[in-house]
């Protein structure tokens, strides 16, 4: 744990962006390890993703949700941590949004999950992930526990997300955009956190854009478990996925 004890965030605000459905004590765990380094501050947002697909500008509202946050801040130094791929549309709109002076403070930023989406959404696509990414918040307005898949409610959902893809063309253009977007903005380096277990962001999805990333000369750094789920490695490798952050943190701060 030697880069955990020789982090110091003092000064640095540090912006959570949660995956679907993700709950404020489910970040806490996160916003915790960020603290224990004194972070000055730790703000978390976690995307209204039922609003943000149905409404062909909900992605930039929420992207822009997340900027003011930051610029009514002013934070001197900032980290981004990244879950999943609602964590990642909403990355790409505060980018869009954010005010250039405090773009240029951001000095990392760390993907959890994600990227998983292609170059390319085709309807399959669209349909078999989004069926799952909603899945654990439908199961949870039923009181069940969360899960990626349902024998009865997957069929219906999966039907509808199909039907869906050929009614929201602003939303598909802006997902494929936001890969684009991301590789074009700053000059900050990225660390991927990600699993060849994960289901609904498969391992070739994150390598693929890792590698568009060091194409563009931006500076990468990874690490691929083989056994954890999607949005669980901090808890099935609590110990190397902070000592992770940290190391890679540590050299990147101004």
């Amino acid at each position: 744990m030697a880069g955990a004890e020789a982090l110091d965030l003092s000064g640095a605000h540090v912006a959570i962006l949660g995956w679907a459905g993700s709950r404020p004590r489910q970040l806490r765990g996160v916003g915790a390890f960020y603290r224990r380094h004194a972070a000055a501050e730790v703000h978390t947002h976690s995307a209204d993703v039922f609003r943000a697909m149905g409404d062909p500008q909900g992605w930039p509202r929420e992207g822009a949700t997340v900027a003011r946050m930051l610029e009514a801040a002013d934070p001197p130094r900032l980290v981004v941590h990244v879950f999943s791929n609602a964590g990642f549309w909403t990355h790409a709109a505060m980018l869009e949004a954010l005010d250039p002076a405090i773009l240029e403070r951001i000095d990392a930023v760390i993907f959890d999950s994600a990227p998983g989406i292609p170059e390319k959404i085709d309807p399959w696509y669209y349909a078999r992930y989004s069926t799952m990414a909603m899945m654990p918040m439908i199961l949870r307005a039923f009181r069940r526990p969360p899960a990626l898949h349902h024998p009865l409610l997957t069929p219906p959902v999966w039907a509808f997300m199909r039907l869906w893809y050929h009614l929201s063309p602003t939303q598909l253009a802006r997902a494929e955009a936001s890969l684009g977007l991301v590789i074009d903005t700053g000059a900050w380096d990225h660390l991927f956190l990600y699993s060849a277990a994960d289901e609904l962001v498969p391992p070739h999805f994150v390598e693929a854009f890792a590698h568009r990333l060091r194409e563009a000369d931006r500076g990468v750094e990874t690490r691929r478990w083989e056994d954890s789920a999607h949005v669980r490695h901090m808890l099935s490798h609590r110990l190397e996925y902070f000592d992770r952050v940290a190391a890679f943190l540590s050299t990147r701060l101004r």
